[in-house]
């Protein structure tokens, strides 16, 4: 690697996994720790195999698992990259990270990375970003027990990206959600009272939780609501200090109060939002459903045309704005569009602007809107060209099968689409 580089893993029952990730890193590292927390299938054995240094550990949560594995680092590195069981790192990926290491300053000491967050059908479901690369520092230590965290002092936000397919099942989604939610409840007891920030950044993460298991469980939208109340009774609109988890507060509260129906809090949330000055794909989306429901086509067409605009910058670099580092409403409208459901019929001037914008601008999502306005083959077979996703298959499919229909009129995403639900 030219500079020394080890990575770290943390698995249990990882034996379906583990194989794609070690593949995809083979070779690529100085040395591969493996920290098994208690498998009683092949993960152990799938390890050794690839010749990684296999420690046994006992389960004490996220951060202690992976303080463990850099305590067994023995390779003269200078980096240590965390990887789940579930990851795979594609060799552009590798290649991306191999420039950064060599330019990147002396006073960062740790790198935020992309997430590819797939379904079951190889699709990019959402996009996320975590501290998953720092120095070998050892006084960086991992801390929480859930979506822990390193304690870095400075660190940027690079598109270098790794594929997650731990998420890929609602079943997998709930159940860690349920594993989450007693872990969390626990920390929240231990900061009640105490430390009023940590208390409400815990209340985020319950709130991403409840959002969650309410897709089982819908009495959990009343909880995650009571929840968004308090957090915003803590933070204020405090954008300097509570950052991607004030914004992303938003996103969640915005998405619960759609689904409640409560639409006369939810224009009074989204305005306190836009004092914020901040855009975000996301609640673009939402702010969208929420005028077509309305019947508020002018409004809906702002939206859906400033989401798919920003949408195309933050698929090619998540970083590119401020607090767009997690995105889960790409998915989201890509089904609207298989499904043509727009729900109004839209102004020709709209359409005219639209094509204006995709022949100059190109850009994956702008050219699925203009697909969506228009029904236009031609766009469809340009977009899939261009984009060879699953997603621009599906649709020329169907488009060819005479199976997609795109009647505007009469067609809505209802909000329970519209994204959210990532767990980590």
């Amino acid at each position: 690697m030219g500079v020394g580089v080890a990575a770290c893993v943390i698995a249990k029952n990882e034996e379906k996994n583990l194989p794609r990730l070690l593949e995809s890193i083979r070779g690529k590292f100085d040395q591969i720790v493996v920290v098994d927390t208690g498998s009683t299938d092949r993960t152990v054995e799938i390890a050794r195999s690839y010749g990684c240094k296999v420690v046994k550990h006992r389960w004490q949560g996220f951060a202690d698992a992976r303080n463990r594995a850099i305590s067994e680092v023995d390779a003269p590195v200078d980096w240590i990259w965390h990887f789940d069981a579930d990851f795979e790192l594609e060799e552009e990926e590798y290649r991306k990270a191999l420039r950064a290491f060599k330019e990147i300053p002396p006073e960062v000491d740790s790198i935020s990375i992309g997430v590819r967050n797939f379904d079951q059908f190889g699709r990019i479901k959402a996009i996320s970003s975590h501290i998953f690369i720092h120095r070998n520092d050892p006084s960086i230590r991992w801390e929480g027990a859930v979506h822990e965290s390193p304690t870095v002092k400075c660190t940027v936000g690079l598109p270098i990206f790794v594929n997650h397919y731990g998420y890929a099942d609602l079943e997998t989604l709930l159940k860690k959600g349920k594993r989450n939610l007693e872990l969390l409840k626990q920390e929240l007891e231990r900061y009640k009272g105490k430390d009023p920030f940590e208390y409400s950044l815990k209340l985020f993460f319950l709130i991403q939780t409840y959002t969650l298991l309410a897709r089982e469980e819908p009495a959990f939208r009343k909880e995650a609501l009571k929840a968004c109340r308090e957090f915003f009774s803590i933070s204020g609109n405090n954008l300097k200090d509570y950052g991607f988890f004030l914004v992303y507060t938003y996103n969640y509260y915005l998405f619960l109060l759609l689904q409640e129906e409560l639409y006369r809090e939810f224009e009074e949330v989204l305005n306190n939002f836009k004092e914020l000055k901040v855009e975000h794909p996301d609640i673009l989306l939402l702010e969208f459903s929420y005028w077509r429901q309305l019947g508020n086509r002018k409004e809906a067409q702002e939206a859906i045309l400033k989401f798919a605009l920003l949408a195309d910058e933050v698929e090619k670099n998540p970083f590119a704005y401020p607090y767009t580092a997690v995105s889960e409403s790409t998915l989201a409208f890509e089904n609207m569009v298989i499904r043509g459901e727009l729900g109004f019929e839209p102004d020709e001037e709209f359409i005219d602007r639209v094509r204006k914008l995709w022949r100059k601008k190109k850009g994956k999502f702008l050219g699925l809107l203009l697909y969506l306005l228009t029904n236009d083959e031609k766009v469809l077979k340009k977009v899939a060209l261009r984009y060879p996703s699953v997603t621009s298959l599906i649709l020329t499919l169907k488009s060819k099968l005479g199976g997609l229909p795109n009647d505007n009129s009469n067609q809505k995403t209802t909000t329970k689409e519209v994204g959210h639900g990532t767990e980590d």
